[in-house]
């Protein structure tokens, strides 16, 4: 399906925090007393549910076909490739760049995050000082309280925390300038995954940055983070992931303002920022790139509201114009199930499969982004493959 359009105002509106209303007749002392047991209250509810997550996570482990010994040994194998390496680049970051050509539809890489789920909420519970659970020694949080061994720790700590800017000893008392956080770390570098329902925090991947026209697709098998190349990348090029949905359907200043306020950093890309300053041409390519993903956006909430079962031609061909603004705009990481939509609506309305560029375009892609993203033994990978096989005779 189309991914929905949510307005950079409903962001922000998700993001603010709740505010408790202290009834006038409470004393000020009460009114903290109370607080104070919520708080502790709230903290042995989030770890009753960190320790239940964590029980669930094992047992659908114990479900997986694929052993933990097996996986390990995958991986292994997979990052053995040296497809990638990790540099320096022009400003100063640590980045993911191709060590060689890499083709369109090449799985890259797959790690399994070092903190997760549970581990992660518990990390950025709060003390009753106002401080994090994390924060009095964030490093002897990580061996004691998660078990992590020096290595993880060490890669830990070498990933960038974004938001080191914004510690000031008012909301972070135990704070010494120029000092990283865990937390800092976790809100920079974390992913979600939409199989487990919580974060993880993947030290290699997190080498990888933002782009807002991204040449890396990533999907999750479980915990297992996979990424895979979206289009040719040349030797020596920087691979880059996109960090949220969301900006696919929104101009660059309403992205340049989400990716700040979430993520605290000012985005360079190509799909943002112009090479020349003074290039009227590069100007122009950003104006257009505006205009068509703001269309996007248009096309995306457009076809949301259209009736199933009473499609018109005129839908398939806004879904048609959806796929072609996202080849142009880098965005096809999602463009797999934009086809699959455009192949099952064209079958409804009796329309030649031809025009849809090629036989069973839709489902070959759509079977084929599953296996890179999510792996060959996934059950959505399995009936993927199935389905493209039936439709195919």
């Amino acid at each position: 399906m189309l991914h929905l359009s949510i307005s950079f105002n409903q962001q922000l509106e998700r993001a603010k925090p709740n505010s408790v209303a202290v009834g006038t007749m409470v004393s000020r002392k009460k009114a903290k007393g109370k607080a104070r047991k919520a708080a502790k209250e709230a903290t042995k509810q989030v770890v009753k549910s960190a320790v239940a997550e964590d029980d669930s996570h094992q047992q659908r482990q114990q479900q997986q076909q694929e052993s933990l010994e097996e996986q390990m040994q995958r991986l292994k194998l997979l990052s053995n490739k040296n497809l990638f390496t990790i540099k320096q680049n022009e400003y100063g970051n640590q980045s993911a760049y191709a060590a060689e050509f890499i083709p369109k539809h090449t799985l890259t890489f797959a790690e399994l995050p070092a903190i997760r789920g549970g581990e992660i909420e518990i990390a950025t519970l709060y003390n009753e000082n106002g401080t994090h659970q994390c924060q009095a020694d964030d490093d002897a949080f990580l061996k004691n309280n998660i078990g992590l061994d020096e290595s993880t720790r060490k890669a830990i700590w070498e990933l960038h925390d974004q938001f080191i800017d914004t510690y000031t000893p008012t909301n972070h008392p135990l704070y010494s300038p120029d000092e990283k956080r865990v937390l800092g770390i976790i809100k920079s570098n974390a992913y979600h995954s939409n199989e487990e329902g919580s974060r993880g925090l993947y030290p290699t991947v997190s080498r990888f940055n933002h782009s807002c026209k991204p040449n890396v697709g990533y999907g999750f098998n479980g915990w297992e983070m996979r990424l895979y190349t979206t289009s040719d990348v040349q030797e020596g090029e920087e691979l880059c992931t996109c960090y949220s949905d969301m900006v696919y359907f929104h101009n660059r200043i309403e992205r340049g303002e989400f990716l700040k306020s979430k993520f605290n950093f000012d985005c360079i890309c190509s799909g943002c920022n112009s090479s020349d300053n003074d290039d009227e041409s590069e100007e122009e390519r950003l104006r257009q790139s505006d205009t068509r993903r703001e269309r996007l956006r248009l096309l995306a909430e457009t076809l949301a509201q259209r009736d199933r079962s009473n499609l018109k031609k005129s839908d398939l061909e806004m879904i048609m114009e959806s796929i072609n603004i996202m080849k142009l705009e880098s965005l096809e990481h999602n463009i797999s199930t934009t086809y699959r939509l455009a192949r099952e609506w064209a079958m409804k309305l009796g329309e030649d499969e031809a025009s849809l560029e090629e036989k069973c375009l839709g489902a070959e892609l759509y079977a084929k982004l599953l296996e890179l993203s999510k792996g060959e033994k996934h059950p959505e990978t399995i009936q993927a493959m199935m389905e493209m096989r039936r439709k195919s005779t």
